[in-house]
């Protein structure tokens, strides 16, 4: 018995010698939530798509030319078996690509059930982007009536571009010259 109260005595001093000493526990940071989204570069503007509307990222594949289309329409190129339809997102605007060609990159898209790439400056790959850091925006800028709000993290502007919304323009669905 008096074996268990000296060892009760040795830890009541080492914790009376320690316990003084005690910085405790770092403080807990806040979590932000964060949606993933793909970064893209077009006309020198740094836009943002949600990672799950994307299929794939490939570079700008040879086409096959497809008569009586609009010139904003590439062509069709053969993705895994699969047609791939390519648009110059650039000319579909009116626009011309900025940027070197060798980082174009095709940007795909499986929107309800319609399978489209379409050419993009660049992509600057996966971003973390604070929920809390979205705003609403007013469609203006190149990609207009396409974009849905913004990402503004330290100064820097990332434009929420939605590809669902190709589908429901008249323009880009009327492919044929």
């Amino acid at each position: 018995m008096s074996e268990g109260k000296e060892i009760f005595s040795i830890i009541s001093k080492v914790v009376q010698r320690f316990g003084t000493s005690d910085y405790g526990l770092p403080a807990q940071k806040k979590i932000a939530e964060t949606e993933k989204l793909i970064g893209f570069c077009l006309f020198d503007m740094e836009y943002v798509v949600p990672l799950s509307d994307i299929s794939e990222v490939l570079e700008v594949p040879k086409c096959t030319k497809l008569p009586r289309v609009k010139p904003w329409v590439l062509g069709v190129a053969n993705v895994r078996g699969r047609l791939l339809p390519v648009i110059d997102f650039a000319k579909f605007l009116g626009r011309q690509h900025s940027g070197v060609s060798s980082a174009h990159r095709v940007l795909v898209f499986d929107i309800a059930g319609t399978y489209l790439g379409i050419i993009v400056d660049q992509v600057l790959g996966i971003k973390a982007l604070p929920v809390d850091s979205y705003q609403p925006a007013s469609e203006t800028g190149p990609l207009g009536s396409f974009i849905d709000g913004r990402f503004v993290v330290q100064e820097q502007t990332f434009e929420l571009f939605r590809p669902q919304r190709l589908m429901e323009d008249h323009d880009f669905m009327s492919v044929s010259a």
